[in-house]
């Protein structure tokens, strides 16, 4: 049995590709289990915004799959949030002879697979608190950002200690 949760995400191409130059917009609000997308930052449904360009070897598909995330800053492990948004840019083929382009199959364009490849990868990035984190010390796990200490963070390979006070000579 069909999920109606994503209806609009399941297009009917064959319809599409008989009007080249006609545009269709895709906006919905998905619930990530209905896409499989399981990751530990999400934090919500994903947003997607995307508009369908019919060719006349295809159909274009550009716009943005947003996703809430959550996690830790990864420098001083500080919570943070935010909207991780990817953008879309793919061609639909159902002849597919551009080695770039996605087959279109049984006559549906199926965008599922690409709004969980979408936000499952932007989900992927490091996150921090700001771009400029001083992190935790090291040494004593103080939060750097918010306090200093007199830590010796220095880092040194001892394999080198004995060219320490090396002075080659001319």
């Amino acid at each position: 049995m069909p999920d109606d949760r994503l209806r609009p995400l399941r297009v009917n191409a064959v319809e599409l590709l008989r009007q080249p130059g006609a545009v269709r917009e895709v906006t919905a609000t998905v619930a990530a289990d209905a896409v499989d997308a399981r990751h530990d930052r999400l934090a919500g449904d994903l947003e997607v915004e995307l508009r369908l360009d019919v060719r006349s070897d295809g159909i274009t598909v550009t716009g943005t799959v947003a996703a809430p995330w959550a996690t830790v800053c990864r420098r001083c492990l500080t919570p943070v949030s935010g909207l991780a948004v990817s953008e879309i840019g793919e061609l639909y083929q159902t002849e597919v002879v551009d080695p770039e382009a996605f087959p279109i199959e049984h006559g549906q364009l199926d965008l599922v697979p690409l709004v969980r490849e979408a936000a499952l990868l932007e989900l992927d990035r490091e996150r921090q608190c700001r771009h400029d984190c001083a992190g935790l010390c090291p040494v004593c796990g103080i939060d750097r950002n918010t306090a200093s200490c007199t830590c010796d963070v220095a880092v040194t390979d001892e394999r080198w200690a004995a060219l320490e006070g090396f002075v080659p000579e001319d």
